[in-house]
C-alpha cells in the first residue's frame, strides 16, 4: 500500500504485468545538501560507464530445477556493496512472486543463486514460497545488503493462508548461504500483550524503498500483529532474531505533540552520526487522516503542518511528509502541499530550515520540454540525491512522457540516463525504471534498471563520475 498521493498513481505501473501498458519513470538527483533547489544548475548527461549484467529473458543456471523457471524475469531492485549486487527474479511462468534471490559480481561475472523455493524456513512451515510478490507493485521488500549479509522477506509453505501470507524477515549470508530468521510468523510481538507478529511488509512507497532498514548486523523493521494490517510497531533485531525489542509502538504517545496519536509506522531509515559512527533510526507515522510526521526516535521530527520553501500557495494548508531517508544527520524527504505542489526537501539535524532539493516546479536537464509530472523515489548518499522523475506528453514524442534519473551534487543537477541515451553496448535506453531506494548507490557505483532497443528490462551498473 503506498500513502504518498502523487506516487500512489504510479504503484500499481510498476508491476511487470502492466509495463507493456503503463510506462513509468521517476528521476534520483543528487544534491548538496543546504542549497536550495531554485539556484540549481542543470547540465546535460555525465560521463558515466555503463555495464549490463542481467536481462528479462536470460537464460537461468538453475532452470534444471523443476520449482525454478527458465529464464530470469521481473529483475529488479538490485543493490550493490564493493562489488557484489544483489537482486529478485520472478517465476517467468507464472509471475505470481520473486521465486529466488541472486548476486553478481559488478563486472557481470559470478552470477549465482543464494536462495530459493528449494530451501527450508527456519522457524517456519517447510520450504520458501516467494520472496515477495509484484501484485500491485509491490517492489518494498526488496532485500539489503551490508557487511555481506542479505537482509530479505520471505514466505513458507504453511498451509494456513494467513500464516503464509504473514510470512517473515530472514538474513542470508553471502559467503555461504547460511540462513538466519530474524522473526516471522511464529516470533512473539514484544509490544504489550504478547502477540504474534502478522504483517512485514507494512506501508512503504512503492518502487524499492523498504519496509525495514539494515546495517549489517540489526534490522529494523515495522510490523503488526497477528491478524491486523496497520503496523502498529517498530522492532529491532540481530540478524539472526537475538535482542528482538520493541522501540516504539502506537502505545506510546508523542508527549512532544500530544495531540498526535500515531496509529502506525512505516519506512525505518538509518542514519549515522559522522563523528561517533553511532547509529540512529528514523521512521515515519501516520493516523487515520493519513501520514502525519516523521520520527526519529520517539519524538516527531516534522509534522504535517510545516510549511515548504517554495509553496506558491502556503495558505491553503499544511504539507504531508511521506518518506524520508537520512544523508548522515541530514533527513532528505518526499513531502506535498497539495496536488499542485510535490518533491524532495531536506533538514539538516532536524532541527535547521526545510530546504527544496527539487520540485515539480523545477526544470530537468534532458525532460524540460514538459512539465514534471512524478517525482518518484530517491536515494540521498554522501551529499548526494538521486532521483527519478517523468514528464507529462505535453508534446506527443513519447506515450508516456519523458523519464530518467539525475544526480545533483554541488549546485547542479547531472541527466544520469534518460530515454534516447546511449548504454555503450549498441543500445539506447527506452524505459527506465522507477525503483531506486536504500543500497542503490554504494561509492561510485549506482545500479538501475531500464529497458532497451536490445532487449527487455535489463539490470545495469553504472560507475559514475
Amino acid at each position: 500500500m503506498c500513502v504518498n498521493n502523487k506516487l500512489n498513481k504510479m504503484a500499481g505501473l510498476n508491476a511487470p504485468a502492466n509495463l507493456a501498458l503503463k510506462r513509468v519513470c521517476a528521476f534520483a538527483a543528487i544534491v548538496f545538501i543546504g542549497i536550495s533547489g531554485a539556484s540549481l544548475a542543470t547540465t546535460a548527461q555525465a560521463a558515466v560507464v555503463f555495464k549490463p549484467l542481467v536481462r528479462e529473458g536470460q537464460e537461468r543456471p538453475d532452470k534444471a530445477d523443476p520449482n525454478s523457471a527458465d529464464f530470469f524475469s521481473g529483475v529488479a531492485c538490485g543493490v550493490v556493496e564493493g562489488n557484489d549486487v544483489v537482486f529478485r527474479s520472478m517465476h517467468d511462468g507464472f509471475r505470481t512472486g520473486f521465486d529466488s534471490i541472486w548476486t553478481i559480481k559488478a563486472n557481470a561475472t559470478g552470477l549465482r543463486k543464494i536462495v530459493g523455493k528449494n530451501r527450508l524456513a527456519p522457524g517456519g512451515f517447510g520450504k520458501f514460497m516467494d520472496f515477495g510478490s509484484n501484485n500491485g507493485g509491490d517492489y518494498t521488500t526488496s532485500p539489503l545488503l551490508h557487511n555481506g549479509l542479505i537482509a530479505f522477506l520471505g514466505h513458507d509453505s504453511n498451509p494456513n493462508t494467513d500464516l503464509r501470507g504473514a510470512g517473515g524477515l530472514y538474513s542470508v549470508r553471502l559467503s555461504n548461504a547460511v540462513i538466519k530468521r530474524v522473526a516471522n510468523y511464529n516470533t512473539p510481538n514484544p509490544s504489550l500483550g504478547g502477540f504474534l507478529f502478522g504483517q512485514f511488509t507494512g506501508i512503504s512507497q512503492q518502487g524499492c524503498h523498504n519496509a525495514y532498514a539494515f546495517n549489517g548486523k540489526d534490522v529494523f523493521f515495522t510490523a503488526a500483529t497477528l491478524g491486523n494490517n496497520d503496523p502498529s510497531g517498530v522492532y529491532q533485531a540481530r540478524y539472526d532474531g537475538a535482542g528482538l525489542k520493541k522501540v516504539r509502538d502506537n502505545n506510546d504517545p508523542d508527549t512532544s505533540f500530544p495531540f498526535f496519536q500515531p496509529r502506525g509506522f512505516y519506512a525505518p531509515t538509518l542514519g549515522v552520526n559522522p563523528v561517533t559512527g553511532a547509529t540512529f533510526l528514523g521512521y515515519a507515522g501516520y493516523n487515520v487522516f493519513g501520514p502525519q510526521a516523521l520520527y526519529v526516535g520517539k519524538q516527531h521530527s516534522m509534522l504535517r503542518s510545516d510549511n515548504l520553501p517554495g509553496d506558491p500557495s502556503p495558505a491553503t494548508g499544511g504539507s504531508s511528509f511521506d518518506y524520508f531517508l537520512f544523508d548522515r544527520f541530514t533527513a532528505v524527504f518526499y513531502a506535498e502541499a497539495g496536488e499542485d505542489y510535490y518533491g524532495i526537501f531536506s533538514r539538516r539535524n532536524n532541527t535547521g530550515p526545510i530546504r527544496k532539493i527539487v520540485t515539480n516546479l523545477d526544470k530537468l536537464p534532458g525532460i524540460d520540454q514538459c512539465p514534471i509530472n512524478a517525482i518518484g523515489n530517491f536515494i540521498a548518499d554522501a551529499g548526494r540525491v538521486f532521483f527519478y522523475a517523468n514528464t507529462t506528453n505535453c508534446d506527443g514524442l513519447t506515450a508516456n512522457g519523458r523519464m530518467g534519473i539525475f544526480m545533483a551534487k554541488d549546485n547542479k543537477i547531472e541527466r544520469i540516463i534518460g530515454i534516447g541515451d546511449s548504454l555503450g553496448d549498441g543500445s539506447e535506453a527506452v524505459e527506465v525504471q522507477n525503483e531506486l531506494g536504500p543500497g542503490s548507490v554504494y561509492g561510485k557505483r549506482l545500479v538501475f534498471s531500464v529497458r532497451t532497443t536490445k532487449s527487455n528490462r535489463t539490470l545495469y551498473i553504472a560507475t559514475l563520475p
